[in-house]
């Protein structure tokens, strides 16, 4: 026991630190500042989440629990495919330096957020840094825009897109506020009204934004999340029905109103004047951007000309006649001009996985298990809504989502571990008699 000490406390000391860094990593991704803070944070959480699972794997320390094989292997398949994708490349030092940011790091990412997501506390952590840290950015972009320099995304945001989609990604969060513990903090006065600040706040910014796309994300996530909870909780929308969906029709009704406002001014910004808004909508640019991609997507149907979302950048500037579109603009036509239909394929089983993984969540007997799998099911739907008129599955976004749906993943195994634990240990006399004395 004496010798077991020291090693059980470098372990304990080992995986707060993780969190710690990991807590860290969450709140400087979304911006594009510090980032000498932001690789030192990313570099600690991935490295020691790599030690931890060496040590459970060796024995010597706690073991991490598995996601499941199909998740992992598919995971794997689609990053081995992504990286197969070099031998075959129009550009293979293109192609290098996007695997090592968007693949490798990315996996790296996923690691150290399922193994800091260890426990309700970890948990807590990881959930005000993301929702602080949000709190925070948009607090600043509101109090740059009513300056007199006004704001410039570029500067602390990343963009105008990656912010709008860090918006679409930190929303499902806001949900969890009102959950009762140890998701959130329960329905008190204090914290309806924090969370009915931090919405305005989401809304505010994203309006600073003139994205039309964040407000469809935006109402798919609530949308998701309302139906999700319904579905859970039915008997209590049946006893109460203006309670649960009067909130949830006041919100629809404010991002309609705002989308509809949004597109009115981009039709009068991106066009000629007295342009109709439907018209605006059908000459959309990349109407035939797209056209262009499918083009390029029958030419190599299976495979691709290679990983990188610019991979085919040359070809597609001139398809808009507008040289900023370089891009797919789609998630789904990016996977497939990058790896062509089989990564199309994978890409599309894994997220099939992680929403069947959410599904099950919100099935379980564990309320707390319930509000997560409803959680990762908006987070995936506003995400994916976000990204059907463009890409960001890229960067800061593209770590951000990860790291989210891993967390997610890695708070709900140990959930389900632990509703399992309790089942086997009340069924046999010894757990029921443990499980009582630790009521008493």
């Amino acid at each position: 026991m004496m010798s077991r000490a020291p090693s059980l406390l470098s372990e304990n000391r080992i995986v707060e630190l993780q969190l710690w860094s990991a807590a860290a990593y969450l709140a400087l991704l979304p911006s594009n500042a510090w980032t000498f803070a932001r690789s030192l944070t990313f570099g600690l959480a991935s490295g020691l989440a790599l030690l931890i699972l060496a040590g459970g794997l060796s024995r010597r320390w706690a073991r991490v629990p598995s996601p499941g094989s199909a998740l992992a292997w598919t995971l794997f398949a689609w990053c081995a495919w992504s990286i197969a994708s070099l031998s075959w490349s129009i550009n293979p030092d293109y192609s290098a330096s996007e695997l090592k940011r968007e693949i490798g790091w990315t996996l790296l990412a996923i690691a150290a957020f399922y193994v800091s997501a260890q426990s309700a506390r970890a948990w807590r952590i990881l959930q005000v840094s993301a929702v602080t840290a949000f709190a925070f950015y948009a607090a600043l972009a509101l109090g740059l825009a009513l300056s007199p320099s006004g704001w410039d995304p570029s500067r602390w945001h990343s963009g105008v897109g990656p912010y709008a989609t860090h918006l679409v990604l930190i929303a499902p969060l806001l949900l969890t506020l009102l959950a009762a513990p140890p998701i959130g903090y329960g329905a008190r006065t204090a914290t309806a009204a924090t969370g009915l600040a931090l919405l305005l706040l989401l809304l505010t910014t994203a309006r600073l934004t003139d994205n039309r796309m964040v407000w469809i994300a935006l109402t798919a996530t609530f949308a998701a999340a309302s139906g999700c909870a319904a579905w859970r909780w039915h008997s209590a929308l049946t006893r109460t029905p203006l309670r649960w969906l009067a909130p949830l029709f006041a919100l629809l009704l404010v991002l309609g109103v705002v989308f509809v406002d949004v597109v009115h001014e981009r039709a009068q910004t991106d066009f000629p004047p007295q342009t109709p808004v439907a018209q605006s909508l059908v000459e959309d640019p990349r109407v035939p951007l797209w056209e262009r991609a499918a083009q390029l997507v029958r030419e190599r149907p299976l495979a691709g000309y290679g990983f990188g979302r610019g991979i085919v950048a040359e070809q597609l500037k001139g398809a808009a006649g507008n040289p900023p579109l370089w891009h797919a603009h789609n998630v789904f036509v990016a996977q497939a001009l990058q790896t062509g239909l089989v990564g199309v394929m994978l890409f599309a089983a894994l997220l099939v996985l992680v929403c069947a993984r959410f599904v099950r969540y919100l099935r379980h007997g564990d309320d707390a298990l319930a509000v997560i799998g409803i959680v990762g099911v908006s987070l995936l739907f506003g995400f994916l809504f976000k990204n059907l008129t463009d890409d960001f599955l890229f960067r800061s976004n593209a770590k951000e989502f990860w790291a989210l749906l891993a967390m997610l993943v890695g708070f709900g195994t140990r959930l389900e571990q632990r509703a399992a634990a309790i089942v086997r240990d009340v069924r046999s006399p010894a757990g029921l008699t443990a499980r009582l004395s630790e009521i008493k």
